[in-house]
C-alpha cells in the first residue's frame, strides 16, 4: 500500500516491506531472544530494547482478513479513545483522518455496543486503510472489508453523539497492551503485535533468519528427513535430562543438502 505522512521515514518503509514476508511467530521468537539478551547483558545499548507487545490472544480475535492481503496486516497505529462507552462518533470522525497504510486502534471504554461494521470497513478500504483493531465490539462480521480485529462481537450498534478528543491525542490500552500513535501494528491469524519502529527493526534480521531456517526444515521433512535429525534434539534432550544447560538449535542448514534440494545461505 501507499504510505502517508505518518510513514514517510525511509526506515519505516523498509521495515514494513520486510515485515510483509514474516509472521507473528518468527517475530515473537526473535523478540524472545532479544529480551533474554537485554536482561543478561551489561551493554547499555542492548538494555534499551523495549520488546514487542502481544495483544491478549484470549480476547483479541481476527474477524476478517481480505483475501488479497496475503494474511498479514501491517501499518502505522492511529489511536482513538472513545469519550463514553457505546458511542462511536469519535470512530467515524477518525475515519475522515485516516489514509493509506494506517491501522486504527480503538479503546471503547468498556462498550457493549458495536463501534464499527461493514460501512466503516468499506470506507476504510476505499481510503486504503490496512485495518482496525478494537478493544470492544464490532459487527457485520460476514460483510467486513479490511482487516478487522476485536475483543467482542454484537449486532447492536452504539450511538453517535459524543465527539471525543480526536485521533492520536494519546496512547490507548488495547487487549492488555499500550499502543502509542506511530507504533507499528502487525497482525495475522495468530495475533496482533505492536511496538516502536526501533523495536521491530531490531527483530527483523533474526526473524528473517528463523523463517529461512524453518523453511529449510520443512523442505527436509518433505523429502523424508526427520525434524529431530536436523536439530541437536538428541544432545539437547540428554543434557537437560542430566540437568546441564543446553539450547535446542537447528543444525547448520546452510550446509545441509537434502535429496533434490540445493543448499541455501540463510545468514
Amino acid at each position: 500500500p501507499d504510505l502517508t505522512e505518518h510513514q514517510q521515514n525511509g526506515d519505516v518503509k523498509d521495515i514494513i516491506k520486510r515485515l510483509q514476508k514474516l509472521g507473528t511467530g518468527p517475530l515473537c521468537d526473535a523478540d524472545k531472544g532479544h529480551k533474554l539478551t537485554s536482561s543478561t547483558s551489561d551493554d547499555p545499548d542492548l538494555k534499551k530494547y523495549k520488546g514487542l507487545n502481544l495483544m491478549d490472544t484470549d480476547v483479541m480475535k481476527l474477524r476478517h482478513a481480505p483475501k488479497q492481503s496475503g494474511g498479514v496486516m501491517i501499518g502505522v497505529a492511529r489511536t482513538v479513545q472513545l469519550p463514553r462507552p457505546n458511542d462511536f462518533l469519535a470512530v467515524l470522525s477518525a475515519l475522515t483522518e485516516l489514509s493509506a497504510g494506517d491501522v486504527l486502534v480503538v479503546n471503547t471504554g468498556g462498550s457493549t455496543r458495536a463501534v464499527a461494521g461493514s460501512l466503516f470497513t468499506t470506507e476504510a478500504t476505499r481510503r486504503g486503510v490496512n485495518g482496525i483493531v478494537v478493544d470492544g465490539p464490532i459487527r457485520d462480521v460476514a460483510e467486513l472489508e479490511c482487516f478487522a480485529y476485536s475483543t467482542k462481537i454484537t449486532p447492536y450498534a452504539g450511538t453517535v453523539q459524543h465527539v471525543g478528543e480526536g485521533v492520536d491525542v494519546s496512547s490507548v490500552q488495547c487487549a492488555g497492551v499500550t499502543v502509542n500513535p506511530g507504533d507499528i501494528i502487525f497482525g495475522d491469524s495468530d495475533g496482533v503485535l505492536c511496538g516502536s519502529v526501533d523495536t521491530f527493526s531490531a527483530c527483523l534480521h533474526d526473524a528473517e533468519h528463523i523463517v529461512a531456517a524453518e523453511q529449510r526444515l520443512i523442505e527436509g521433512m518433505k523429502v523424508g528427513n526427520s525434524l529431530h535429525s536436523m536439530t541437536n534434539f538428541d544432545e539437547h534432550f540428554a543434557a537437560r535430562k542430566e540437568g546441564r544447560e543446553s539450547s535446542l538449535t537447528f543444525k547448520d542448514l546452510r550446509t545441509v543438502k537434502f535429496t533434490g534440494i540445493d543448499s541455501v545461505e540463510v545468514s
